[in-house]
C-alpha cells in the first residue's frame, strides 16, 4: 500500500471516528432534553455537563502527551495541559464548595511554569503555530469562548422568543454550542498529537 492510499485511509478513518464522537454527543444532548434532572434541563449534573468535564480532562492528558513527543512545544503544551485541568476542576464549582482550593495549587503551578519557561515560551508558541492542526484549536476557542457566550445572551433569546421566552431554550443553545466547541478542542488536540507522533517517528527513522 503506497503512502497516498494510507494517507487517504487514515484521514477517512479519523473522519468516521470524529463523526461517531459528534453522534454520541448529540445523543447525550438529546437525553438531557428529554430527561430533566433536579436542576432542570442541561443542569450541572446533566450528561452534557459530564461530557464537557470528560473532554476537559482528556485535553489535559492529550497535551501532556504532546509535550513528550515534541520537545520544541513542550513548554506551551504543558501550560495548556494545566489550563485544561484547571478548567476541569472549575466545572465542579456548583457541586464542590471548596473547588477553588482544589484548583489553587494548579494556579500556582501555572504561574511558576510561566516564570520557569519564560526564556523559551515564545519560541515554543511559535513552534506550535507552525503545526497546521493548531488552526483547529483556534476554531474551538472561538466557538467555546466567544460564539457560545454571545449566542447565549438572554437579551438575544428574549428578542427571538418574545412572550414564549424560556430559559431552558437559551441554556440548550448555549450548552450545545459549548459542547461542540469542547469537542473541536479535543479533535484539535488529537490531531496535533498525531502530527507530532508522526514527526517523531520520521525523525527516528532518519
Amino acid at each position: 500500500m503506497n503512502h497516498s492510499v494510507r494517507t487517504i485511509l487514515s484521514f477517512t478513518l479519523r473522519v468516521v471516528i470524529y463523526s461517531g464522537l459528534m453522534f454520541l454527543l448529540n445523543e447525550i444532548f438529546m437525553y438531557d432534553a428529554t430527561h430533566p434532572t433536579t436542576t432542570g434541563k442541561f443542569g450541572e449534573i446533566s450528561g452534557t455537563e459530564i461530557a464537557q468535564e470528560v473532554i476537559l480532562f482528556l485535553l489535559g492528558v492529550v497535551f501532556l502527551g504532546i509535550g513528550r513527543f515534541h520537545k520544541g512545544i513542550s513548554s506551551i503544551s504543558k501550560l495548556m495541559s494545566v489550563f485544561f485541568f484547571m478548567a476541569f476542576i472549575r466545572e465542579f464549582n456548583n457541586q464542590i464548595d471548596f473547588w477553588f482550593y482544589l484548583v489553587l495549587p494548579l494556579i500556582l503551578l501555572f504561574v511558576w511554569m510561566i516564570y520557569s519557561y519564560r526564556k523559551d515560551l515564545i519560541s515554543s508558541i511559535n513552534e506550535l503555530l507552525k503545526i497546521p492542526e493548531t488552526a483547529y484549536m483556534v476554531t474551538g476557542f472561538l466557538v467555546t469562548f466567544v460564539f457560545s457566550r454571545l449566542f447565549g445572551r438572554t437579551k438575544l433569546w428574549e428578542a427571538i422568543l418574545e412572550a414564549d421566552y424560556n430559559r431552558w431554550g437559551k441554556n440548550a443553545a448555549e450548552e450545545g454550542i459549548e459542547l461542540l466547541g469542547y469537542s473541536l478542542f479535543l479533535i484539535a488536540g488529537i490531531e496535533i498529537l498525531l502530527s507530532v507522533v508522526r514527526s517523531a517517528r520520521n525523525n527516528n527513522k532518519s
